[in-house]
C-alpha cells in the first residue's frame, strides 16, 4: 500500500478534499448574545441544583445521626491500608476496637474513660480550622 493510500484510510477528510461536496450542509452561523444567556442561565440552574440537592442532603443525613448517639468514634487511627484502630464510646464505656477490612475485634476495655470524647461546640470545626489556617498563612 502506498502512503498516499494509507493517509486516505487513516484520514477520512482526506478522501473528501477534493472531490465532492457535501450537499445539504450549512455553514454554522455566529453564535448570538441569545444562545450566550441561555447556556449561562442553563448552568446556573445546574449549578443551583446541585447545591440544592447537597443541602438536602446534609440536612437529611444531619437528622439521622442525631438520632443514633448511641455509639461514638472518639479516636480513629488507620495502621495499614485497610487496617483502623478506634477508640469507641457505648453505653458510657470506652473500648479500643481494631477494624480490618474482614473483622472487627475489641482489644481492650477501659474502666475509665482514657480520652475525653470532643463535641462538636467544644471542637474545632473545618470552619475554624481553616480560619486559623488562613490567618496563620497571613502573618
Amino acid at each position: 500500500m502506498t502512503g498516499r493510500a494509507m493517509a486516505m484510510l487513516l484520514l477520512p477528510g482526506f478522501a473528501h478534499a477534493g472531490g465532492d461536496k457535501l450537499s445539504g450542509a450549512l455553514p454554522a452561523g455566529p453564535v448570538g448574545s441569545s444562545d450566550v444567556v441561555s447556556l449561562i442561565l442553563s448552568l446556573l440552574v445546574v449549578v443551583a441544583a446541585i447545591l440544592a440537592v447537597g443541602w438536602i442532603y446534609s440536612r437529611v443525613q444531619g437528622g439521622r445521626t442525631a438520632a443514633g448517639d448511641a455509639i461514638n468514634i472518639i479516636a480513629s487511627r488507620p495502621i495499614g491500608p485497610k487496617e483502623r484502630i478506634l477508640v469507641i464510646e457505648v453505653a458510657g464505656k470506652q473500648l479500643l476496637v481494631g477494624m480490618t477490612a474482614s473483622q472487627v475485634q475489641t482489644l481492650h476495655v477501659f474502666d475509665a474513660p482514657a480520652i475525653e470524647p470532643v463535641s462538636a461546640e467544644t471542637g474545632a470545626g473545618f470552619a475554624d480550622r481553616l480560619r486559623s489556617a488562613i490567618r496563620g498563612a497571613g502573618k
